[in-house]
């Protein structure tokens, strides 16, 4: 195994005495140091070399020795108390008590006998651990020499000392941002750049940079000249190590709209006093900077309530599980009704006997409120009217008239849900996740009961011919997948046409339809993956434009912007090496993008390409790397700093077998 680049040829990591120097050479740079190359240096290779000290901090075997040591304390605690209880019981036997008392009696010393014999257990267990990692193991189970020489008042000067080294850090990586930036806009504009187009890309460089999204790096840029340029007592604390990035954005985002006079005042009130600044939290902070705002400036702090209004929005978000998270950013006074509603509804669901828990019943109340909302004619002109702004032509002793279709009745057929599955998962029974486009992969059951509407569709289908329905698709190619759309009433000519990959859409009848409340019309779309990685098989088309059945291909394959740690939805269709350089429009060429990433690229200095076979640590045991026909991307920043990004494998990957020997 070759040798970390921060440790010497012996392999052995730095002194821990380096650390102290490595901590201490970020915030004392001085000015003129840190405008030279050399410093820049300094800077990088000190923070490699912190990457190394730290990683040498750890040693498994020392938590192994700790929690062996507690294992074996609450152990010793459950025997006690088993002998204790067992003491009760005999004691009552011997003095004729009561039969209730001797029976509570024998079970609590049962209960306290399996307690301590799990807890011994457990601490065996614990020991097994420690040995495991090479540490000494005396009669005790543990190293009491290893234990005891654990300090935690060291622990928490460790804690301490690393969280005002990273904010240090930080504030060296914000003013090397800040630097960047301006560079990067001094390069483009000796190569021509127009004036309102300079900082093209500079932000999804340093996202790279951070392993964050374009839209994070615009962030993260925006915060950096902010901090160096309009709020240096701010910046000197981070540099100090007083506070972190995140409370700099505090001070930076409640200051955004103040004249830059006024945000100098404010900057020198909260953060000029470090002893002061040190013991605030969040929220102190937040609301200590949106006072001093206030008093400077109401009108302008008013007018820009007044302005969030205009910006609610609902959004959702992947979670875990097969779950996504469904925010709302509103007014106050919408957001707190909202809550106590649900609560109420949550609170009388209890009362009457309800066994769900109160957040459960919270959330089935939001979604049987907004999918089951019937038009109404409540709340006209306020900012909660959701059925839009009053018409200006409605005669004046009429009610106003409204935009019809913002309020109406939402039933399953009428949403749309794309769905990713091999053929094998619907129709066999087999057990390859699904993919709900743009979001995380579900089990097979769940998919099928999606699609056909019962609560497990194998069994339903158990009697079904073969390859009727769309069939299974072709051997040879693993299984086809199966993009189905489901929505009850739609024109299925608006499926996005049967031109993408393999056939048209078929339609699937399935028996039993409706027991989960619903019988929708579902069209599967045969689209065909390699039966190793997963990748779509591609298509070709001699137009410069991408047409809409390859764009749907695209949208299939990426799923999510295709830039690294982007993860936004798809806007565009680009040409990864570009039609005027010779690319041709095919899927192989061809990548979904957000809106932001695709004009990034049009920034002087930007390189991408397609990237054709395996990353060089994907070789599988055989020498074949189930990655190889994944699409990858390769971007070369301004910089010459190269990322490369792969497509996400879709539902379908297998593992090729070798021909079994003969015996």
């Amino acid at each position: 195994m070759a040798v970390p680049e921060w440790q010497n040829d012996a392999g052995v990591s730095p002194d821990p005495s380096e650390a102290s120097a490595i901590l201490g050479m970020v915030p004392d740079g001085s000015p003129a140091a840190a405008r030279s190359a050399g410093a820049a240096a300094d800077v990088a290779d000190a923070a490699r070399a912190l990457v190394g000290v730290c990683g040498g901090f750890f040693d498994p075997a020392v938590l192994a020795q700790l929690d062996a040591a507690l294992a074996h304390e609450l152990a010793a605690r459950a025997r006690e108390r088993a002998v204790g209880a067992a003491d009760l019981f005999e004691k009552g036997l011997r003095e004729g008590r009561a039969a209730a008392f001797v029976e509570r009696a024998a079970a609590h010393a049962g209960a306290c006998k399996a307690a301590a014999t799990k807890a011994g257990k457990l601490a065996g267990e614990a020991t097994a651990v420690v040995s495991a990692f090479g540490g000494t193991v005396t009669a005790q189970g543990f190293d009491p020499a290893v234990v005891d020489a654990v300090s935690g008042a060291a622990l928490v000067d460790v804690i301490a000392g690393l969280e005002e080294a990273k904010n240090a850090l930080a504030a060296a990586q914000i003013q090397a941002e800040a630097l960047f930036t301006a560079q990067q806009r001094l390069s483009q504009a000796r190569a021509g750049v127009p004036k309102d187009k300079l900082g093209k890309g500079v932000g999804l460089q340093i996202g790279f940079a951070r392993h964050e999204s374009g839209y994070r790096g615009r962030q993260l840029a925006e915060l950096a000249a902010v901090l160096v340029r309009e709020l240096p007592h701010t910046m000197d604390a981070v540099t100090a190590g007083i506070i972190g990035e995140d409370r700099a954005r505090i001070v930076a985002t409640e200051t955004v709209f103040l004249t830059a006079d006024h945000r100098a005042d404010v900057d020198a009130l909260i953060s000029a006093d470090h002893d002061k600044l040190a013991v605030m939290g969040s929220k102190e902070l937040a609301a200590a900077a949106r006072d001093a705002a206030y008093r400077l400036e109401p009108e302008v702090f008013t007018k820009r309530r007044e302005k969030a209004v205009t910006e609610r929005h609902v959004s959702l978000r992947p979670a875990a599980d097969g779950m996504t998270l469904l925010s709302a950013l509103i007014p106050l006074k919408h957001g707190v009704t909202i809550l106590k509603t649900l609560t109420r509804a949550a609170d009388t669901a209890t009362a009457a006997g309800d066994e769900r828990g109160r957040g459960q019943l919270m959330a089935d109340a939001l979604i049987h409120r907004l999918t089951q909302h019937a038009p109404c004619d409540d709340g006209a002109g306020t900012v909660g009217d959701h059925r839009g702004p009053a018409s200006p032509h409605a005669p004046a002793e009429t009610p106003p008239a409204r935009r019809p279709g913002l309020c109406t009745t939402v039933t399953e057929p009428d949403i749309m849900i794309e769905l990713v599955m091999t053929d094998r998962a619907l129709f066999e029974g087999a057990n390859d996740p699904a993919i709900i486009v743009g979001h995380e992969p579900i089990p097979a059951p769940e998919a099928r009961a999606m699609v056909l509407g019962i609560q497990d569709a194998a069994p339903a289908l158990e009697a079904r011919p073969a390859g009727s329905g769309g069939g299974s698709g072709s051997g040879k190619e693993g299984g086809g997948s199966g993009s189905g759309k489901e929505g009850g009433g739609r024109d299925s000519g608006q499926e996005g046409g049967g031109d993408s990959a393999g056939t048209g859409p078929d339609e699937v009848n399935a028996p039993n339809a409706g027991r989960c409340g619903f019988s929708p019309r579902t069209w599967l779309r045969r689209l065909f993956t390699h039966p190793d990685s997963g990748a779509l098989l591609t298509m070709d088309s001699r137009a410069r434009i991408f047409p809409d059945g390859m764009k749907e291909f695209l949208r299939l394959q990426y799923q999510r912007c295709a830039n690294p740690y982007c993860g936004a939805p798809i806007r565009h269709y680009d040409h990864i090496k570009s039609w005027a350089a010779g690319g041709p429009t095919s899927t192989t060429n061809g990548q979904g993008l957000c809106a932001a990433c695709n004009q990034a690229k049009e920034a002087p200095g930007w390189l991408a390409e397609p990237a054709n076979g395996p990353p060089p640590d994907a070789e599988s045991p055989d020498g074949e790397s189930p990655e190889a026909s994944l699409p990858r991307t390769t971007t070369t920043t301004p910089t010459g700093h190269r990322y490369t990004s792969v497509a996400p494998p879709l539902p379908g990957q297998t593992r090729r077998r070798r021909p079994g020997r003969r015996r």
